[in-house]
Formats: structure tokens, sequence, C-alpha cells
């Protein structure tokens, strides 16, 4: 897997490539979240990322009238992935949180009572 991610050709068969690259991406992405695993969830988000800025450019561009029904279903669920993604950083960062609060609560109480 390459940090860059692929540019798609400006045609209608691009947008479904980069639809179908999309989804099982975010499906990948969200396994990293939950397991937390974060070098590879920072290499599958900076490309996760890359993709949906080019959809996003596409779609604004006009292009979202040619998407086949199956496609928009696709796009809907990778929307939907994005969603659980987004729950799963702020857990994440949430937890994060908790154990800097408590490493500096037990680090105060260190040297505090240090004999």
């Amino acid at each position: 897997m390459t940090g860059m991610p692929a540019q798609f050709a400006s045609t209608p068969k691009g947008l479904a490539n980069l639809i179908d690259q999309l989804e099982p991406l975010a499906k990948q992405l969200l396994e990293a979240a939950n397991q937390r695993e974060r070098p590879r969830f920072v290499e599958l988000f900076t490309l996760h990322e890359g993709y949906t800025h080019q959809l996003l450019q596409r779609l604004e561009a006009g292009e979202r009238d040619k998407l086949s029904p199956e496609q928009r279903d696709a796009l809907k669920r990778v929307l939907a992935l994005r969603l659980e993604v987004q729950t799963q950083i702020a857990s994440w960062a949430d937890q994060v949180k908790h154990e800097l609060r408590a490493l500096s609560q037990s680090s105060k109480l260190n040297r505090q009572y240090k004999p």
C-alpha cells in the first residue's frame, strides 16, 4: 500500500472505480480504528482522505448525475462507514485523553509522596 492515492480517469467508469476503491478502504480504516492500530490507521486515513477529496471534487463538478443506482448505494455505504470511523476516532481520542489524565495524576502523586 502506498501513501499516495491513485488518480482515476475523468469518466463515469473512473468515478465508479473511485467509489469501488473507497468502500473496502473505508472498511479497513474502520477496522484499524476499532483495533487502535495507529500506524496502519494513519496510512489508511491518508489514502482514504485523498480518495475522498477526489470524489468530492468530482461530485461538486456535476458528476453525481452520472452515478448509477448501485453506485449511489455504494456511496451511501461509504458515507455511513465514514461516520462510523469518525465516531471511533472520537472514542479513541477520549480514551487517550483519559489515559493522559491518569498519567498526569499518577506523576503528581509520585512527586508529592516521593521519599
